[in-house]
């Protein structure tokens, strides 16, 4: 999914290029090596992004984000996502029970 730019600070693509320079272009997770800002794109595999631990687009703090090549971010938010369908399917049962009681 897409970035809502309008959700991150003005200044997000410093803060971004400050968290992968702190991480050396390596993603956190997995310890890939990813292309540094002078090398030409080959792969979107070796694209690193910037990832919200609490999924809060506008909490930027250092230690909420977290420099993680594409494949782990996307796999850390659709963990995320998949929970909140199970929440979700979980109140809507207990709905359904509320009105049959």
């Amino acid at each position: 999914m897409p970035m809502d730019r309008s959700k991150y600070p003005d200044n997000w693509d410093a803060i971004a290029f400050g968290i992968k320079e702190d991480a050396c272009w390596k993603c956190e997770a997995c310890g890939k090596q990813c292309r540094f800002p002078d090398e030409p794109f080959d792969t979107h595999k070796r694209t690193l992004t910037v990832a919200h631990i609490n999924h809060v687009e506008s909490d930027c703090r250092p230690e909420n984000l977290l420099a993680t090549c594409a494949a782990c971010h996307l796999a850390y938010d659709a963990l995320r996502r998949r929970f909140q369908r199970l929440a979700k399917n979980r109140i809507a049962r207990k709905k359904k029970l509320v009105l049959f009681e």
